[in-house]
């Protein structure tokens, strides 16, 4: 797969090809979320992040140090504190100051003893440091505070499946999944487990059997489009287009099955991108109209649409 000013040399380069569709694919889900949310970039001239959000840059840019004071200097006005907590937390695990970390956590609890968030972020901690045992039973009394606390139930899960508790894992992510079925983390998990415990088309099969078309369509669909858009790129590296091809399509399925039309845009342009390098331009051309029905303004498809005859 070639970038348009790509020239015919560079596109009888097998290992370039490779490359390059994978690198168009990324390329254009960066662009997508950079036009969705233009203001992604702090310090960026007339854009500003949500404080959460720009912490959580902070943290992907290596800067814990930053994120850790962004998220301390909005938790007393969060009223759902327990991703905040998240954040700290891994700020301070990146910087090897867990034992910082459980001492502002410790004097928290002393005038929050009733907050669930704390509870669950000790445990937390207690998780990383490789302490399950402990970290178990705080994940137990968040949740005991606050059932709906989904991040206890989806921690005390991972801790479980650690000790390859594998059915009591998945009880209990099924639980934090039920407390918000928006959250892909969780979902993520439940596959994990199931991959775990040598069951790993149980997930696939829940959401054909049981799932689709209900409230957790979303979460499971999602899921499964990354997992298998992760096997399609791992088709074409190894030369299987045909294979790659296929599971997108399977992947544009599932977005059409849970109404993600936005979804739908990366994937389509990924077909047509497959199409055009098998030598398919009637369907490529096809894909990429698609795409403009969808996104009339989406640079890269107009740039491959040709005039029809």
């Amino acid at each position: 797969m070639s970038h348009p000013k790509q020239t015919p040399q560079v596109l009888n380069q097998p290992f370039n090809r490779k490359l390059s569709f994978v690198i168009c694919f990324l390329l254009m889900v960066l662009s997508s979320v950079l036009n969705a949310r233009a203001q992604t970039h702090p310090g960026m001239d007339g854009f500003q992040l949500p404080p959460k959000a720009k912490g959580d840059y902070y943290f992907s840019q290596g800067k814990f140090k930053e994120a850790l004071e962004i998220y301390k200097s909005i938790l007393p006005d969060e009223a759902d504190p327990g991703p905040i907590f998240r954040g700290m937390v891994k700020a301070w695990n990146a910087m090897g100051a867990l034992d910082e970390a459980k001492k502002y956590l410790s004097a928290y609890r002393q005038s929050h003893e009733n907050s669930s968030a704390v509870w669950y972020a000790l445990g937390y901690l207690h998780y990383l440091k490789g302490d399950n045992q402990k970290a178990e039973k705080l994940f137990k009394r968040a949740t005991e505070l606050d059932p709906d606390n989904g991040l206890a139930w989806n921690s005390w899960a991972a801790s479980l499946a650690e000790g390859k508790h594998f059915q009591q894992a998945a009880e209990k992510v099924r639980i934090a999944i039920l407390t918000n079925p928006k959250e892909l983390m969780f979902f993520a998990n439940l596959k994990k487990i199931y991959e775990q415990m040598g069951n790993g088309q149980r997930f696939e099969a829940e959401y054909n059997d049981s799932v689709k078309g209900g409230p957790l369509a979303w979460g499971y669909g999602k899921t499964l489009a990354r997992s298998l858009r992760q096997k399609s790129f791992g088709d074409y590296a190894k030369g299987n287009k045909a294979g790659a091809i296929a599971g997108f399509e399977k992947i544009l399925d599932i977005h059409r099955e849970i109404d993600d039309v936005k979804g739908q845009v990366p994937i389509l342009f990924s077909l047509g991108l497959l199409h055009e390098e098998s030598g398919n331009a009637q369907k490529s051309q096809d894909f990429f109209r698609q795409v403009l029905s969808i996104n009339p303004d989406h640079i890269q498809a107009k740039e491959k649409i040709k005039p029809m005859n």
